[in-house]
């Protein structure tokens, strides 16, 4: 399950469940928050891609340590 939580005051965490709490990602901004969302998103339509049997051609930039998706094309099925 995922869980999309907006919130600027950190000390509310200290109301969510300790075994949420280990999930929670914190972003210095709100763009680098969507960017993320965005990979995430990428990631689970490429694999229900593979999972359906669909050939697809995935690229992805590569920059200082740090990989993401950038393209997604379905070129039809196996």
């Amino acid at each position: 399950m995922e869980m999309v939580f907006c919130d600027q005051d950190e000390n509310n965490r200290a109301h969510i469940s300790k075994w949420l709490r280990l999930s929670i990602r914190m972003y210095g901004s709100f763009e680098k928050s969507l960017d993320e969302l965005r990979s995430f998103f990428r990631e689970v339509k490429i694999n229900d891609g593979f999972a359906e049997g669909k050939d697809l051609v995935v690229s992805i930039m590569s920059a200082m340590g740090e990989e993401q998706i950038c393209a997604l094309k379905d070129i039809g099925p196996k």
